[in-house]
């Protein structure tokens, strides 16, 4: 009997099982890859149990579905300092530090200055998205990388993204996209429509979360301007109050010699004539009038110089206040 047909079926059919097992190797890599993480991100977020800050948060954010599930999937924490010091292994810096993403987990700084209303929301938004670049699959991770390098070229002279950049290339050398990603996401309100696109898997209003960011930034913003233009003015006036007091000191030294030098005239009968007396006596006392007032007016300006002086002691105050408020350290700091 020839059994070669046989043999070929045989040979064929186990053909075409490895072809289909290989397939469907490739289906569930597939699969995995594009979809799993979503569906673990999911499974996480649903066991975790916001509390009412962060859900307060997370509502703010003006998330997507899978937006909120890479957040809670995060298991975000509000932390005090030294909690939050510890968590994302950072006490020394010299940069503003309100959040870090550290080990699939984020923290957040526990900001409890009203001024800076809309600070964690925003620091919550760039972990969040920290995250997201974390799950994203390679052949993502390639677009998005082109688009968000696109982006920055547009924005990479811009004098606060230059100082942020700086800052991370330095403390964390090679993860300049990674952290373009969510500083792109969070502050810049003009980007192109295909990278818009692709936050709006995240965000339902990302205009929302870019405009809590400039309204915050704005206070360090107008404090720093009300502190330059009280410098300047303070240097200013400075400099001519030290000029009118010496020119005032020669006028007032002089006047007193010539007062004394018309004392001793008057008494030795140095004057021809009693109308001469009085002519010279009323120049004297003019002088010492016009004398006095310019003294009254340099003492309003130096009450004023003092009061300016005043106001700047207190807005450097408030800028550590606010600076304390932002780090999660105690030494000033300039960024996110």
């Amino acid at each position: 009997m020839n059994n070669e047909p046989n043999n070929q079926s045989v040979k064929r059919h186990m053909a075409l099982r490895a072809l289909v097992s290989a397939l469907l190797v490739i289906v569930f890599a597939l699969l995995y890859i594009f979809y799993w993480p979503s569906l673990y991100d999911a499974i996480l977020a649903r066991q975790f149990q916001p509390n009412a800050q962060i859900a307060a948060i997370n509502s703010r954010l003006k998330l997507t579905d899978q937006g909120t599930n890479l957040f809670y999937a995060s298991v975000p924490t509000i932390q005090s300092q030294d909690q939050f010091n510890t968590s994302c292994e950072s006490t020394e810096r010299t940069t503003a530090m309100l959040g870090c993403y550290f080990k699939r987990h984020i923290y957040l700084y526990n900001v409890t200055n009203k001024d800076l209303d809309g600070a964690v929301e925003v620091a919550a938004a760039h972990e969040m998205l920290h995250a997201a670049y974390d799950r994203l699959n390679y052949f993502d991770r390639m677009s998005v990388d082109r688009m968000i390098q696109e982006q920055y070229e547009k924005i990479k002279d811009d004098p606060e993204i230059k100082s942020l950049m700086a800052y991370y290339n330095k403390a964390e050398p090679g993860s300049d996209i990674n952290e373009l990603h969510s500083i792109i996401g969070t502050t810049i309100s003009s980007v192109s429509p295909e990278l818009e696109a692709y936050y709006k898997r995240y965000f339902t209003d990302r205009s929302s979360i870019v405009a809590l960011n400039a309204k915050y930034t704005a206070v360090f913003k107008e404090v720093e301007s009300q502190s330059k233009a009280l410098s300047a003015q303070i240097e200013t006036e400075k400099d001519a109050l030290k000029s009118d007091l010496a020119t005032y000191d020669v006028d007032r030294v002089q006047l007193e010699t010539d007062i004394d030098s018309f004392n001793e005239r008057a008494k030795n009968g140095g004057f021809t004539s009693q109308s001469a007396l009085t002519a010279a006596r009323n120049a004297l006392l003019a002088r010492t009038s016009a004398l006095n007032a310019r003294r009254l007016t340099i003492n309003e300006r130096i009450a004023a110089y003092n009061q300016t002086v005043a106001k700047l002691n207190a807005l450097s105050v408030k800028v550590g206040e606010l600076n304390k408020s932002m780090n999660g350290i105690t030494t000033p700091a300039s960024g996110v």
